[in-house]
């Protein structure tokens, strides 16, 4: 008897469960389809009964239920209103950071973050405060959406105003947001720069190859992604460009050394932000450099070098990198070309893209053009979605044209050669694009006739190569 009662007790748990689930399933449907009509109060009722019976059941009744509640608050007939939706939206991503953890936490977040701001939530300064939070704390920074970045530093320049915040903890904020807007463009580029090689590599056997219509929808995004981002960099370089420049941060640093320079962490941090402006030849760089040194020699007594692994991999005071870069800014480029190799060493990454970038371009500056084909190459295989190093490729066999064979024909089919790498700079990276084209349509201007072509035996379509610089090959046009 008890064997049985336990038998149907479970078939009824099962039921249940079974039903409880159909249940869920009916609201997912349900506000979808309220959602696709727009009936946004009527389905407001419908997320409450959801969230109450089937919590941390389904993401979508978390994606809906911001929809639904977004157009209520705007709607709202008052403030008062318009605030309830608003922190009602608040609770929910709340609710949906507890449900789904290892769903992107850091963005929602931040978006938590945002509706506070945009509704008046919270004062100003306590949000700023959750801001600093979320972005110091947070090992994802380059998951953050764009509104983040940007309300994040748009909150610290109004508290400057408005004299509630210290200029310089406003540029902390400004180098902050910086370095994230900078960490997105770099991973957007990347992932759209490696399925444009990989379209590029597909059209060079066939012209009409194409990606996977899940290809061209993760590019489309990555570009987009990148685009807003690039948006938002011009826009805070636009706002501070005046204020952020060496002879105007310097002095802080200066100001700030005597009380701070035992603190390791202040040393590599703030050689980190004035090397993000290139500001190699200020003395407080130098000052900072030998601090560090100094520093690490204390702390390791044993040790032959004066840098940590850790500082070699970057722009940090004592590595390799930031000695190139010092060396190429007074350009010295053999010894920068020498610092950058030993830096690459060090490098991973997209890191080691930008580093063998300095390195082709140094040996373009010592006219050894051959070399700096080959690094730019290099880098942009380090570095996909990185348009620079093209752009390098096709001035140099642009304006190098008469190097390239005996015949006129020869050297004129270096211009198709340039054309195509601006084309590729273009194509991999928004950013190159506005030049890009240009130095394409100046170059395919230069380049052969087809009358030219015709007496040389080839036509539109055939296939011909140059030999300068380490070769490539080219298309009639």
């Amino acid at each position: 008897m008890k064997k049985l009662l336990s038998i149907s007790a479970a078939v009824l748990f099962f039921g249940l469960q079974g039903v409880q689930a159909q249940n869920c399933d009916a609201y997912e449907i349900k506000l979808n389809q309220l959602v696709q009509k727009k009936g946004y109060t009527e389905a407001y009722p419908v997320l409450q009964e959801a969230l109450e019976k089937c919590p941390g059941k389904k993401v979508n009744y978390y994606i809906f239920g911001e929809t639904i509640l977004d157009e209520l608050a705007q709607n709202a007939a008052s403030d008062a209103e318009r605030q309830k939706y608003a922190q009602e939206i608040v609770n929910l991503l709340q609710k949906r950071i507890a449900a789904f953890p290892n769903d992107k936490p850091a963005y929602w977040k931040g978006e938590i973050i945002n509706y506070e701001l945009t509704n008046n939530l919270k004062p100003k300064k306590e949000i700023y405060e959750e801001y600093k939070n979320l972005f110091n704390a947070s090992e994802n920074a380059e998951k953050l959406s764009t509104s983040t970045v940007l309300n994040y530093f748009t909150t610290a320049l109004e508290l400057l105003n408005e004299g509630e915040l210290q200029f310089d903890e406003a540029l902390k904020v400004y180098f902050k947001t910086k370095e994230v807007t900078e960490k997105n463009i770099e991973l957007r580029s990347v992932e759209y720069g490696k399925l444009a090689e990989k379209l590029d590599s597909l059209q060079t056997v066939d012209p009409n190859k194409k990606l996977t219509k899940a290809e061209e929808q993760t590019m489309a995004n990555a570009q987009a992604a990148k685009d807003s981002f690039l948006e938002i960099q011009d826009s805070m370089e636009g706002i501070l460009s005046q204020y952020t420049t060496c002879d105007n941060i310097a002095p802080m640093y200066v100001k700030e050394f005597e009380a701070k320079k035992e603190d390791m962490d202040w040393i590599i941090s703030s050689y980190q932000e004035l090397a993000s402006k290139e500001c190699y030849d200020t003395p407080i760089m130098d000052a900072l450099d030998k601090q560090y040194a100094y520093l690490w020699k204390l702390k390791n007594p044993q040790a032959t070098e004066t840098a940590s692994p850790q500082a070699k991999a970057g722009a940090g005071p004592g590595s390799a990198y930031a000695e190139g870069a010092r060396a190429f800014s007074r350009k010295d480029y053999k010894t920068a070309i020498s610092k950058f190799q030993d830096a690459l060493n060090d490098a991973s990454g997209s890191k080691k893209g930008d580093i063998a970038y300095y390195i082709a371009v140094s040996y373009s500056k010592t006219g050894n053009l051959g070399n700096a084909v080959n690094w730019a190459k290099k880098a942009a295989s380090y570095k996909p979605g990185y348009g620079a190093p093209y752009e390098l490729i096709a001035s140099i066999f642009g304006s190098n044209a008469n190097s390239c064979g005996s015949s006129t024909y020869q050297k004129l089919t270096a211009y198709w050669v340039a054309a195509d790498f601006a084309n590729k700079a273009c194509a991999v990276d928004s950013r190159s694009c506005g030049r890009a084209k240009k130095m394409a349509s100046s170059y395919n201007a230069h380049g052969p006739s087809l009358e030219m072509s015709f007496q040389q035996g080839k036509k539109k379509g055939d296939r011909v190569s140059v030999s300068c610089f380490g070769g490539a090959s080219t298309v009639v046009r």
